[in-house]
């Protein structure tokens, strides 16, 4: 595993909708993952970890039924974002609390049944809706 010290500046949204959560230590893969416009491969914070280590791309499925699938078994939502461009890197992934569902960052819209499908395959996983900003 390489490690490397500094500090790893990103500007993303805050998902969690609570202070009180429990996560557990994974690895995650840089598989599938774009460099940025600096070549770096970050793993963004709330991203779902699939059980295997990669990120768990979500899909409808076909026949227009609205229910939603996912490309890998997820174990977990991302803590803080996790630069993997040198190789895998251990990321804490949440697995018990209250998230903001429209702030994840998923590749489709975040809609009542993609959090109903996220809660399904992570039970202890509960979303509220955001705060009024003023």
């Amino acid at each position: 595993m390489y490690y490397k010290t500094g500090i790893m500046r990103t500007q993303e949204k805050e998902f969690l909708a609570s202070e009180k959560t429990v996560s557990f230590t994974g690895t995650v893969l840089p598989d599938g993952v774009a460099p940025d416009g600096e070549g770096r491969k970050i793993v963004h914070k709330g991203s779902i970890i699939s059980v295997a280590g990669t990120v768990t791309r979500l899909g409808a499925s076909s026949g227009g039924t609205g229910t939603v699938t996912f490309l890998g078994k997820p174990a977990g939502l991302l803590m803080e974002a996790v630069d993997v461009t040198n190789g895998p890197q251990p990321g804490a992934l949440l697995v018990e609390g209250y998230v903001i569902g429209e702030r994840l960052p998923l590749d489709v819209e975040y809609t009542e049944a993609v959090g109903e499908a996220i809660h399904e395959q992570l039970p202890e996983i509960k979303f509220r809706k955001a705060a009024r900003e003023a």
